[in-house]
């Protein structure tokens, strides 16, 4: 037998094998695929929405082949639908079971404009607004405690869909990118609940009301960078015990916009 015939039958030899391989693996994919349907769809990390109303939103189902699920797919369809979720991590828990983990976005603020409003949390993100639900779902299933919301003053916003970040008119960039920085820092700082309203009017003067009685200024441009707002929370809450010892029962302002000097407070 010739070398090339030799050649010939060694490569039909090694292709019938790679077929063969390919085949079982297939027939093993098909087989095990019959078996791995989801008999589960677990939902965690959920309040504001039901288990139900997530799965649905995902476009997941019982029944739904783990191989061939979308985990991406599903977790874009979740937080599209459902502006009140931050995260919805999708995954694949073999043998049966979606698991759904959701991190839902917490209302912070509301922005009132051109005779709407606007629910959003810490990043601007818009959770609810007056152009898709009554003011009575708004206070009875969504956000039972919408007067308390932090008030944002001093900034128009153009029509912006739910989960869409807030869309500022022309010129207005900067406002909306001041109150940004500060509601974050105001919520990992615990500070939400005892914060009234945020003015950014006028971004060289910009204030906040605080505890019902002061006035915070943070002042203007530098004054503003997330590290000098970090610090001058800082400063508040160091001064603060010193000013309610010193004037009792006493509203005014709190001056924080020179970091180089101590905080200054104005009684009024």
């Amino acid at each position: 037998m010739s070398g090339k015939v030799k050649r010939q039958m060694s490569r039909r030899s090694v292709a019938s094998v790679a077929i063969g391989v390919l085949l079982i693996t297939v027939m093993t994919v098909i087989g095990m695929s019959a078996f791995l349907r989801a008999s589960h769809i677990n939902v965690t990390g959920a309040s504001t929405y039901s288990a139900e109303a997530v799965i649905e939103a995902s476009g997941l189902s019982v029944g739904n082949n783990l191989m061939f699920v979308n985990t991406q797919t599903a977790s874009q369809q979740i937080r599209a639908n459902l502006p009140f979720i931050n995260e919805a991590d999708v995954s694949r828990v073999y043998p049966n079971t979606i698991l759904i983990e959701i991190v839902e976005s917490i209302a912070v603020a509301r922005v009132s404009t051109a005779g709407r409003y606007y629910v959003i949390d810490s990043g601007g993100r818009v959770l609810a607004s007056s152009q898709n639900l009554s003011d009575d779902e708004i206070i009875t299933d969504f956000v039972p405690d919408f007067e308390s919301l932090i008030e944002v003053r001093g900034i128009e916003i153009e029509e912006t869909n739910l989960g869409s970040v807030l869309k500022p008119v022309f010129g207005a960039e900067t406002k909306l990118q001041y109150t940004q920085d500060i509601l974050m820092i105001l919520e990992r700082q615990n500070m939400v609940k005892d914060v009234a309203y945020v003015d950014v009017s006028n971004i060289v003067n910009v204030y906040f009301g605080y505890m019902g009685r002061y006035r915070v200024i943070l002042g203007g441009s530098t004054s503003l960078r997330p590290s000098s707002i970090r610090h001058n929370m800082d400063r508040l809450a160091e001064s603060l015990p010193t000013i309610q010892e010193r004037y009792p029962n006493t509203s005014g302002d709190i001056n924080l916009s020179d970091e180089t000097a101590p905080p200054k407070f104005s009684p009024t």
